[in-house]
């Protein structure tokens, strides 16, 4: 179905979604087939062995070198073939934030694509497991990165070369800032390091990503700065600092207009804790 996987690859370009978490599996033949109505929406990659899985009425042979899409609001069960155990890795993301965005089509249905790049998705699937672990701002945006670097592992040779090479430069754009957050940058600084037009760079980063760089740059700077404050100790000044910002007060009325408190609440929220333990 090569029309229908390039549709998939141009409508997952222009609605790049974030992986929640991933879970990997075991399903024993002698198992009882399992069988629920899912909640989510998921893609269900085959490690090892072989099970028949169907939502509804729809059924696919899992086995490695596919992936499996399933879609919310469908019964699945899960039929283990042969002797071998079935082992899976789910990665999980929410259907809603993408419906609300106008894309709905890929969301509500179940399809499998074969795998061309085993040891690249193999790779990321190993990544996303030691993630899914870690609930600190850096490993989220972790989580962003390899998402989109999966994808462009699965449909990288199903779209035109110029939106390979889109996907290829926003995923450098994007490490970049991350690696630089505490320098003072400017989209002139980060437009010149790509050798673009800061008007183009910005264009290009929204169309993949769907928020502008330098947006991009400040969320990721508060959150880090979140992080600082609650699981590392920082002064509200220590923090600024440590992301880039060297005016304090310029800081605060940042992180208030962005994440709607003062940083000043998780630094007291932290003393009564303390207080209290």
């Amino acid at each position: 179905m090569p029309g229908f996987r390039t549709q998939l690859a141009e409508e997952y370009a222009r609605f790049p979604l974030t992986i929640l978490k991933a879970v990997s599996f075991n399903k024993l033949p002698e198992q009882a087939p399992a069988s629920y109505e899912t909640t989510r929406a998921a893609f269900i990659f085959p490690v090892s062995g072989k099970a028949r899985i169907s939502f509804d009425s729809e059924s696919f042979d899992a086995l490695p070198g596919k992936v499996i899409h399933g879609c919310p609001g469908k019964q699945l069960t899960f039929f283990v073939e042969g002797s071998e155990p079935f082992c899976h890795i789910n990665l999980y993301y929410d259907p809603f934030e993408y419906t609300n965005k106008g894309s709905t089509d890929f969301i509500h249905s179940a399809y499998e694509l074969s795998i061309t790049d085993k040891k690249g998705v193999h790779d990321c699937l190993e990544e996303f497991l030691k993630l899914s672990h870690c609930h600190d701002i850096r490993s989220r945006f972790r989580m962003n990165f390899m998402t989109q670097q999966l994808f462009d592992i699965l449909f990288c040779s199903e779209i035109s070369k110029q939106e390979a090479e889109e996907l290829n430069i926003i995923n450098e754009i994007a490490l970049f800032i991350r690696n630089h957050y505490t320098q003072s940058l400017t989209l002139a600084d980060i437009a010149a390091n790509f050798e673009k037009k800061p008007e183009q760079l910005s264009y290009l980063f929204y169309k993949v990503m769907g928020i502008r760089p330098i947006d991009y740059l400040i969320e990721y700077r508060l959150e880090t700065a979140a992080a600082l404050l609650s699981e590392n100790g920082y002064s509200v000044r220590q923090a600024a600092v440590s992301v880039g910002y060297k005016d304090e007060f310029y800081f605060s009325r940042l992180f208030k207009k962005h994440m709607g408190f003062a940083p000043s609440r998780i630094k007291s929220g932290n003393k009564k804790e303390r207080i209290g333990s």
